[in-house]
């Protein structure tokens, strides 16, 4: 991957009389909220091409790309933590049609993509966190898998891709929080759950697991069958 460009960041307020064409809003997808840390963001056009181009990072937390008279397609942000912090967020792509900004006096439509950033295993979660926590690695030779995709089914729901692994093959797994229970003999709940990871050619579930709210399942090291 050809290496980043650190964004400028806007001096004054988030105007500026060039024209943006993108617009990326980064969120973490634990908070909900704008990514807090900088990002280095890139373009790159279908056929994974780099744009030859640098974002404004503006103080709200979003990048603009500006001037960039390309033509409509498909398009990819990438995003990146930057390199001097980059124990919270895994890296991330979303792919997005891109549309010409229109002439001047004509409407402004502006191309915001919106893109979710994944916790790694050293985010920092909050003490009240439910957690499941693990390591994937290779049946044969026990070696990290990295980037497989992983499906929560949650207490019989199946909620998607939630996660992926990283380079050494750890994930974490964050359960939605709770609603406060309103009668004194409310207890913690109990998430009942499964895992299913995915890399090219191989699929593998584990059995269902537990946690308790509040608490943090260790699923140790879970070996790929078949890899």
């Amino acid at each position: 991957m050809a290496n980043f460009v650190p964004a400028p960041v806007f001096s004054g307020s988030d105007t500026t009389t060039r024209a943006v064409w993108v617009v990326v809003d980064p969120r973490d997808v634990v908070t909900g909220g704008r990514v807090p840390v900088p990002l280095e963001v890139r373009l790159k056009n279908d056929n994974d091409e780099p744009i030859a181009a640098v974002p404004i990072a503006a103080r709200s937390g979003v990048y603009c790309f500006l001037d960039l008279n390309l033509a409509a397609g498909n398009y990819t942000v990438q995003v990146e933590p930057s390199k001097n912090d980059r124990s919270r967020y895994l890296d991330a792509e979303q792919e997005f049609p891109l549309v010409p900004v229109p002439t001047a006096a004509q409407p402004l439509n502006r191309n915001l993509v919106t893109v979710q950033l994944l916790p790694k295993s050293s985010y920092p979660f909050d003490a009240q966190a439910t957690l499941a926590r693990g390591r994937l690695i290779k049946a044969s030779d026990k070696t990290p898998i990295e980037n497989a995709q992983i499906f929560l089914t949650l207490d019989t729901v199946d909620k998607g891709l939630w996660q992926r692994t990283d380079e050494s093959g750890q994930f974490v797994i964050f359960f939605p929080r709770t609603e406060p229970g309103t009668e004194a003999a409310d207890t913690l709940k109990e998430f009942k759950f499964t895992l299913r990871f995915e890399i090219p050619g191989h699929s593998h579930t584990t059995s269902e697991q537990t946690v308790k709210e509040g608490t943090t399942n260790s699923l140790s090291t879970i070996e790929f069958p078949g890899t």
